[in-house]
């Protein structure tokens, strides 16, 4: 199990539950599937970790079959046409396969996996649609339409790929342009957005461009199968409804609690966070794009840099990458022109299409010292949201080693080593199976989970110590006495009321509480005194800051790795003292590992710290610079 979103999606498939909005119901019923089937055999954690791996290879095998079937050895020509395709094929996957973005996506539990696979198999059916019989080419786009308005059951990233499969769909081999097919698929596209944004206008304007088809000249073909296009988009939209039936069950994971279907809106529009618009942008554009950049500096060479700061070696790595996509593009677009046509769309829209779409912040590690420091940053590097764009990149390069073997009249198999740059390149990086990313995640959930007190009340602060303690309570059945509260989540109303429901804890949630400027605060307040009047132990993450702690309780003491509160908020010391007795052992048992050799997340080395506060209590033995660290680290003051 890997920190951010991994720990949740894993107890999410497990219990059928619900994970953060938008929900992602087909992906967590897939894995609902996979882990009753392969959890207990692998382990929950190791087969929702094998299906992003089946997946990604799922989607490199849809790939290879796409560029070595239209790639189909027509041409003689020994110069760098396609004369083989299917070393074009096996070059374009395994290239792509192995960037940064995508090798990472596969080794973890996380929804893009799945996504990418699914952007794969909406690639094919266009290209099937694009060049079938006129009957079977119906059936194909009909196909193609339905994959596209299942993307917000999955992940609405999906459609990032829907215009490349556009132009696979409406552009035969013979260039000629299916203009009804183009428009109506267009119009999908327009009403799948809008039903992941929950947007009633947008899906209006997407059939209306649907309905534009029945005027083109192949009217007489199209518009008595616009009822069938209208059908498939129903079909697909009810996946939706998952969240809905699910949340009636109160599964142990109900994030949004879409027991409703104005909750449920909220859900899969993501209501519950700041989704920004196109305009005014939330970081210059310049630095937005220079964010893409950064990220394209990682995929062919990750483990050649210092992390995030870039090296003349992984520079030079990925300029090799990008002249060979170039040549890869142009062999594409003389060969298999379709093909090529369609992979440019998507690098075009998996890039920059992000970008200016996502209107991102500046990234986690960008901008510092340019911008002001009041202005926010992303909480991590966003990367994996330009998967299907570095995707297309490999696939580019891959080509352009073939056509570079075939120019020079060697064996086209010749053209598969380019795969041994980013395999060199990345490996170190990518490889999760050492310590201390192997079980860090899992050790900082149990750590946090037996440091509390029993039947304790324990908050949280966010993302990096909750998943994983969700995981280690709901997958693994460890402490389930204790009840977490992740602060943050405390904003949206019904967490507080799943916090009540879970607990049995109640109290007045619209008194006010001085020193408290946020909702989260103040339900945090009334939380802790609920439970201190039922007799409960209130217990803090290390990751809380001493303000927030402040205003759960006083007199904290630092017990293993969690603060435990001693006084009522206001009632004691306001600064932490430390329990020897119930630390020290602490101190004996932590293993010593390497530091983290992940190069961009730094979310190990940040968690893993943090086992390490119960050193506090040997201060006066420490150096007054490791002392001083050790407490900023620990959020002691």
């Amino acid at each position: 199990m890997t920190f951010w979103d991994a720990g949740e999606f894993i107890t999410a498939a497990w219990t059928f539950g619900i994970p953060h909005p938008p929900g992602t119901p087909l992906y967590v019923a897939l894995g609902h599937v996979w882990v009753l089937m392969l959890g207990p055999l692998l382990g929950v954690a190791r087969a929702m970790n094998l299906l992003s791996a089946v997946a990604t290879a799922g989607a490199a095998g849809v790939t290879a079959w796409l560029f070595a079937r239209e790639a189909d050895g027509d041409t003689d020509d020994m110069r760098g046409g396609m004369r083989d395709g299917l070393w074009y094929g096996v070059a374009a996957a395994l290239s792509a396969g192995v960037m940064a973005s995508a090798w990472s996506n596969a080794t973890e539990t996380e929804v893009y996996a799945i996504a990418l696979l699914h952007g794969a198999i909406l690639l094919a059916c266009g290209a099937k649609a694009g060049d079938a019989t006129p009957e079977r080419a119906w059936r194909w786009t009909l196909a193609t339409a339905y994959a596209i308005l299942l993307a917000p059951a999955v992940h609405l990233s999906v459609l990032v790929v829907a215009p490349a499969a556009i132009v696979l769909a409406a552009r035969e081999r013979d260039g000629r342009w299916q203009l009804g097919r183009a428009t109506a698929l267009l119009g999908v596209l327009v009403v799948a957005a809008g039903i992941g944004r929950v947007s009633g206008w947008l899906v209006v304007v997407g059939v209306a461009i649907a309905a534009l088809s029945a005027f083109t000249k192949e009217r007489r073909a199209t518009l008595p199968r616009l009822g069938a296009t209208i059908g498939v988009g129903l079909v697909a939209a009810s996946a939706l409804l998952i969240l809905l039936v699910r949340a009636r069950h109160d599964p142990a994971l109900n994030q949004g609690n879409p027991s409703s279907l104005a909750a449920l809106t909220d859900v899969v529009a993501r209501r519950q966070y700041d989704v920004a618009g196109l305009w005014p942008r939330r970081a210059p554009a310049w630095l937005q794009l220079a964010n893409v950049a950064q990220y394209a500096d990682w995929q062919a060479a990750l483990g050649w840099g210092d992390g995030v700061f870039t090296s003349p070696l992984r520079v030079a790595a990925t300029l090799v990458f990008a002249l060979l996509g170039v040549v890869g593009a142009r062999a594409l677009r003389r060969d298999a022109r379709r093909l090529g046509d369609a992979i440019l769309v998507l690098l075009a829209c998996g890039t920059l299409g992000v970008a200016v779409y996502l209107n991102l912040r500046a990234g986690a590690s960008l901008g510092w010292g340019v911008l002001p420091d009041a202005m926010p940053h992303e909480a991590r590097e966003r990367d994996y949201f330009f998967v299907y764009g570095f995707w297309a990149w490999g696939c580019l390069a891959g080509c352009g080693a073939v056509a570079l073997a075939r120019a020079r009249r060697w064996p086209a198999p010749v053209g598969l080593l380019v795969v041994l740059l980013p395999l060199a390149g990345n490996w170190q990086v990518m490889n999760r199976r050492r310590e201390p990313e192997r079980d860090a995640a899992r050790r900082v959930a149990h750590a946090l989970l037996e440091s509390s007190p029993r039947g304790a009340v324990l908050f949280l602060a966010g993302d990096n110590d909750s998943y994983p303690l969700w995981y280690a309570q709901e997958v693994e059945g460890v402490r389930r006495d204790v009840s977490p509260v992740t602060l943050p989540l405390l904003s949206a109303q019904w967490y507080t009321a799943e916090v009540a429901r879970r607990t049995g804890l109640r109290w007045p949630e619209n008194e006010k509480v001085p020193g408290t400027s946020w909702r989260h605060e103040q339900q945090a307040s009334l939380i802790a005194r609920a439970a201190r009047e039922r007799g409960r132990p209130v217990a803090a993450s290390p990751m809380l800051t001493s303000t927030e702690r402040a205003l759960l309780g006083s007199a904290w003491s630092l017990a293993g790795v969690v603060y435990r509160a001693g006084a009522p908020a206001g009632a004691g010391a306001t600064l932490a003292a430390v329990d020897r007795g119930a630390t020290l052992r602490w101190i004996q048992s932590l293993p010593e590992h390497p530091e983290s050799v992940n190069a961009v997340d730094g979310a190990p080395r940040t968690m893993l710290a943090l086992l390490r506060c119960p050193r506090l209590a040997s201060l006066e033995m420490l150096p007054s610079s490791q002392r001083d660290s050790l407490e900023v680290r620990c959020n002691f003051r």
